[in-house]
């Protein structure tokens, strides 16, 4: 049977179609299975309901399920007013998603031609010249959706690989403020030069013509120093280009003390350093030997305090096992810093002194009931650091001060080695933190950390992540072991382990009949006041809610 989409076809719909296929299916059904057999001749014999989405999909004339979901996502922009299209153009470059601007413009091209600011955010040069021309002031205007001039959509865009600086040229010689600036929701100032370069929290590209954008930029009278700029370099990936790009164009512009200098609206002035400083205390903490060479070598303080640790980078270096940075900042003139108790402790185990960190323990054996040490050699991922400090003594079940353990922290780094070392000293794989509840096994799954998650799942008893991953076999195994626990309250969104079904309608199922079948109760109630019937239906897992009703 072939089928259109049409602009009233939505994806809930289809996968409410889908399940009452699959539903047919099951009961055995001959027209359903007919359908399938016309659809897809070579469907399995016992399909699961992505094998029906594909079916449904090949009745709509496409190769996928994904396919089908693009062509939706066609006719979603069709359902679109225009300037609801429009304003999905304009925050591509800030708020909104550039894949969906990009469909929209290959679809209606011709909004790019809309306004001085639609063309400058898709790369349209033509237009943006025709704009300037018939109206020139329009320049210094901004728009009614970003309230941005359309030479920050050209920096900020991502919709066009090509004419960036074209584009940026015709608006600078035009009149365009080369140092415009915005505030995000936090009051961070950003200006025109960071847009380009992107990075930063969000990770986002930088724009492929981005080291011209700011060479033109600079050019034209931006502030070759950008403290936003410097900070989202800092954050992301581990090299050295744009510092070189950055303080190329400072040195160029005699602007290089901004980065000696601590001074008011520059990176680390309300931290009390200065950008040089600020860089440096971010490439120790995160470990860029090549960043902090580069920083020292350009001027940085071998001495000065991590902003946020507030104590020499040196000791941050060496309480953290990085002994190559730590080596470099004593190449550079660090003073030496000397540690006591615990820290002591924590620094002989981090760089691997087996037998310093064993003297320390005879002379003063306190010094390894400290849970820091463990703690912090397990979230480095430092597999041999935590070998010495449990056969020191150390306690597997160290915890900070809101429980979370060294097992949690060896999962976070993603060290299984770490991990192997902790549990075989006897860490409890289900211990519980008091911030989110998690346990070892629940952080593994929210971390991705896939390799450690398989790893601690044929172990774990914490039934709401084993029901997450749909880890049926061991479900069964820990409650025909403790059938008490089926009846576990947490406070939360998610009271009991009925909340915690995984994505996959058909997994989502198996569990949720798996845990009826052992007395779980559907009546219990999330803080929202939904059952969990009520939240499934929330995440669209239509069939599960079914059974849980």
């Amino acid at each position: 049977m072939s089928r259109a989409l049409t602009p009233k076809t939505h994806i809930e719909t289809l996968r409410k179609d889908a399940k009452r296929w699959l539903k047919a299916l099951r009961a055995g059904d001959p027209d359903a299975r007919a359908r399938l057999t016309a659809a897809w001749p070579k469907a399995p014999a016992e399909p699961a309901l992505r094998d029906v989405q594909h079916a449904l999909a090949l009745e709509y004339g496409r190769d996928s399920w994904i396919a089908l979901k693009a062509a939706l996502d066609d006719l979603a922009i069709e359902r679109q007013t225009r300037a609801q299209r429009i304003e999905q153009i304009l925050r591509h470059g800030w708020d909104g998603d550039p894949a969906i601007a990009r469909r929209i413009l290959a679809r209606h091209p011709d909004l790019a031609r809309d306004s001085l600011f639609t063309a400058a955010a898709c790369g349209d040069r033509e237009t943006v010249e025709r704009h300037l021309a018939r109206d020139p002031e329009a320049v210094r205007r901004v728009d009614p959706v970003r309230g941005w001039t359309a030479l920050a959509h050209v920096a900020y865009g991502r919709l066009d690989d090509t004419h960036g600086p074209e584009i940026a040229r015709l608006l600078l010689e035009a009149g365009a403020d080369p140092n415009f600036g915005f505030t995000d929701d936090w009051e961070t100032p950003f200006k025109v030069l960071t847009g380009p370069i992107g990075l930063g929290e969000g990770a986002k590209p930088s724009h492929p013509r981005a080291e011209a954008m700011v060479a033109l930029l600079v050019a034209h009278g931006a502030d070759a120093y950008d403290s936003q700029a410097l900070y989202n370099v800092s954050i992301v990936g581990h090299d050295t280009h744009w510092y070189d790009v950055l303080w190329r164009q400072a040195e160029a512009a005699g602007a290089l003390d901004a980065w000696r200098v601590r001074g008011p609206n520059r990176l680390g002035y309300h931290l009390g350093c200065s950008t040089l400083n600020y860089l440096l205390g971010n490439a120790v903490g995160q470990n860029h030997v090549d960043r902090a060479r580069w920083l020292l070598e350009r001027g940085a303080d071998a001495n000065t305090p991590h902003a946020y640790e507030k104590r020499p980078v040196l000791a941050v270096a060496r309480l953290s096992g990085f002994t190559a940075l730590a080596e470099l900042l004593e190449a550079h003139g660090a003073a030496p810093v000397a540690f006591d108790g615990a820290e002591a402790l924590q620094a002989l185990a981090a760089r691997g002194d087996a037998s310093g960190a064993r003297a320390l323990v005879a002379a003063r054996p306190e010094v390894v009931r400290s849970p820091q040490p463990l703690l912090s050699a397990a979230m480095h991922g430092n597999a041999r650091a935590v070998a010495l400090l449990l056969s020191l003594g150390a306690d597997a079940m160290a915890a900070d001060h809101e429980g979370i353990t060294a097992l949690h922290r060896a999962v976070q780094s993603g060290s299984l080695e770490a991990v192997e070392h902790l549990l075989a000293a006897g860490a409890d794989v289900d211990v519980r933190e008091r911030r989110w509840r998690g346990t070892p096994l629940s952080w593994a799954v929210v971390l991705n950390q896939r390799h450690l998650a398989e790893r601690l799942a044929p172990i774990s008893r914490d039934l709401r992540a084993l029901a997450s991953q749909a880890r049926l076999e061991r479900l069964a195994q820990v409650l025909d072991a403790e059938p008490d626990l089926i009846r576990e309250v947490m406070p939360g969104d998610a009271p009991t382990v009925l909340f915690c079904l995984p994505d996959d309608e058909d997994d989502a199922i198996a569990v949720a009949r798996l845990l009826l079948s052992r007395g779980a109760d559907r009546q219990v109630r999330n803080d929202e006041g939904d059952t969990a019937a009520t939240a499934a239906l929330k995440r669209g897992l239509d069939a599960a809610a079914e059974v849980l009703s």
